[in-house]
């Protein structure tokens, strides 16, 4: 959803929000990447597909395809099957498929959504893996 967001500029609650296109913007600048697997990266594309019909938002998302989603430096496709969940690891059902994508290289998983940051991070030890909202990324978004 941070996609959704960005490109909205809005929060979870779709509140004005400029905190997702900032993060976006600051990977684009800096020496940051977004990794997706196939799974994931048809989801954005459906998503973009859908910004792309409303007149709107039509520079937002023209200027993320453009910036992240087809600029290799930025969106990495991970091409190796996703693994399955390690036994005893539950999260949503609706997000399995990006946590499964994420225990490919096990980058920071950012999310709006509090349910999956929390199954992820009370689950860190199993899957060596840390989940944070757009708010807290941005901090390490800046480094470079």
């Amino acid at each position: 959803m941070i996609l959704y967001h960005a490109i909205k500029g809005v929060d979870e609650d779709e509140n004005p929000d400029p905190t997702s296109a900032e993060l976006i913007r600051l990977i684009g600048q800096n020496c940051h990447s977004i990794v997706a697997n196939e799974e994931v990266r048809q989801r954005y594309e459906r998503h973009l597909r859908g910004l792309f019909a409303k007149p709107a938002l039509l520079t937002q998302a023209v200027n993320f395809v453009t910036e992240i989603f087809y600029n290799s430096s930025k969106f990495f496709l991970e091409k190796s099957p996703a693994p399955e969940l390690p036994a005893g690891v539950k999260v949503p059902k609706e997000d399995i498929y990006v946590v499964r994508a994420a225990l490919l290289s096990r980058p920071t998983l950012v999310t709006t959504e509090t349910g999956l940051r929390n199954a992820v991070n009370k689950q860190h030890e199993l899957l060596n893996l840390t989940a944070l909202a757009p708010k807290d990324a941005i901090e390490l978004a800046k480094d470079m």
